[in-house]
């Protein structure tokens, strides 16, 4: 089973990084895996340029702009499945991270709006864990924005059975969070993911 985890903070070894973390190391602790880690903090990504549309709708997954966002789509069709991870910024993750979602996000609504999105991505069903962290708040927010990413590529995100519901969520110094018990949750978001890929290798091809 081959991870991808993406951190979407600015700060590298904080709570969000620590929680991706966690999760691959259950992952790892129930199914043989490799794992990757991409810290968005150390990427290349420039806002997209929208006025370039009909660009992307003529080049399936492919974007005029050229920085690291090509290479991070890539990683997330090699892999198996992902773990997504972003904190809570003045109501929104931060902007490098919203910068790339955004790019990919524009990628697939061009392919839509022109009417040649018959080539598939390989993200479709691929399964997603969620991780989000707030300072002061409810995590909820981050991870409905993750969420809302994750859906939109046709991607298969998995939950967890008590509050967040929508993944891993964590609320100021994880360590101590008694409130949404993250380090629990990773558990149970690790074990979920691994029944969902076993699952899809189990699927017939028309399940897909």
């Amino acid at each position: 089973m081959r991870i991808l985890g993406i951190v979407g903070s600015m700060r590298r070894d904080k709570y969000t990084n620590l929680l991706v973390n966690q999760v691959i190391s259950e992952i790892r602790e129930i199914e043989p895996s490799t794992f990757e880690i991409i810290q968005v903090s150390d990427l290349d990504v420039s806002p997209c340029r929208v006025v370039c549309s009909s660009f992307c709708a003529g080049h399936p997954y492919e974007c005029s702009i050229k920085d690291d966002v090509a290479g991070v789509l890539q990683k997330i069709e090699l892999a198996d499945a992902l773990v997504i991870g972003a904190p809570l910024y003045f109501r929104g993750p931060p902007t490098k991270f919203q910068a790339l979602i955004e790019r990919i996000i524009a990628l697939f609504f061009s392919l839509e709006s022109a009417g040649t999105r018959g080539i598939e991505a390989g993200f479709k069903n691929k399964p997603c864990g969620l991780v989000g962290v707030a300072e002061y708040t409810n995590p909820l927010q981050v991870l409905e924005y993750l969420h809302d990413f994750a859906n939109l590529l046709g991607m298969k995100t998995v939950k967890v059975p008590r509050l967040p519901y929508l993944g891993v969520g964590g609320q100021g110094d994880v360590r101590s969070d008694k409130i949404f018990n993250p380090f629990e949750r990773s558990k149970e978001l690790a074990e979920a993911l691994v029944r969902e890929f076993k699952t899809s290798q189990t699927a017939p091809e028309s399940e897909l």
